[in-house]
């Protein structure tokens, strides 16, 4: 069977004016920026924007699911002058050119945008509101146009996502604890190792910062990026300090056999997602 084609960069622009009104589109966000000693630079972006097209892929044409070109660069809290290479954008910056991608994609005729965030880095806050901006129909760039009415913007990290929804799921594939993968752990390296063997170095992974569990302060994905509508501003409590700076979590328990499952499960619960806000 032929593989759909959904990649947005790919389609011709009659193909798009064909799909536009009815479909979803996926819009993958997140940075370059240093992932340990083991793990390439491309990391964060590159496991979302597979994991985009997998779930596009799922339910193409039924909705019509696309994917855009991916945001590459946003915020990282690393200084490259510690470890080369990390992006930094000033987040003012960010948030005016997240918005006018978005905005051009409303503009010509999406009704349903989901933007799948595959950093954090405090862009678990930046995000929504430049979402929040557009929900309320606002135009930076068209000072004459409205955002339609019926236009939908919605916004999540999906590591967060995979956590509150998906957590029975992670429990039976994985062999660390709950919101251990902050970066560079077991879960993003297992993506990498599955997608691009030749890109990791397992001979060099080593156990990085663990966090504290607690009642109620943030210690792993889901209470980070979920919990914080419910105490916003919840400091951190403490951890253990691992073998190596600039990750966070176990990256020796990765493999490449974890890394497909947490596609399935990432691709499989999005693409629920999707079938669900379609018809919002």
């Amino acid at each position: 069977m032929k593989e759909p084609k959904v990649y947005l960069p790919e389609l011709t622009r009659e193909e798009v004016k064909e799909l536009v009104a009815k479909a979803v589109l996926l819009v993958p966000v997140a940075t370059i920026e240093q992932h340990g000693p083991h793990a390439p630079l491309q990391t964060d972006i590159d496991n979302c924007f597979h994991i985009c097209i997998m779930a596009a892929k799922r339910v193409h044409p039924n909705p019509p699911t696309l994917v855009s070109a991916p945001v590459w660069f946003s915020p990282s809290p690393f200084d490259p002058a510690w470890q080369p290479i990390s992006i930094c954008i000033r987040e003012e910056v960010f948030k005016e050119a997240l918005n006018d991608i978005l905005e051009s994609y409303l503009r010509g005729g999406f009704r349903r945008i989901v933007v799948v965030n595959g950093h954090g880095g405090g862009t678990e806050w930046l995000v929504p509101q430049v979402v929040q901006k557009l929900n309320r129909k606002i135009s930076s760039i068209w000072k004459d146009w409205r955002i339609p009415d019926d236009a939908r913007v919605v916004t999540f990290e999906w590591g967060a996502f995979l956590e509150v929804y998906a957590q029975d799921e992670l429990a039976k594939v994985r062999s660390s604890p709950p919101g251990s993968d902050w970066h560079a752990g077991d879960i993003e390296t297992s993506i990498q190792l599955y997608l691009h063997p030749e890109l990791v170095d397992m001979s060099k992974a080593k156990v990085g910062y663990r966090y504290k569990r607690s009642a109620f302060s943030a210690h792993d994905l889901g209470r980070n990026w979920f919990w914080q509508y419910i105490i916003a501003g919840s400091p951190y409590i403490g951890g253990e300090t691992g073998e190596v700076d600039g990750v966070s979590g176990d990256p020796t328990l990765a493999t490449a056999e974890l890394g497909e499952r947490i596609l399935n499960i990432a691709a499989q619960k999005i693409a629920e997602f999707i079938l669900e806000f379609s018809k919002m």
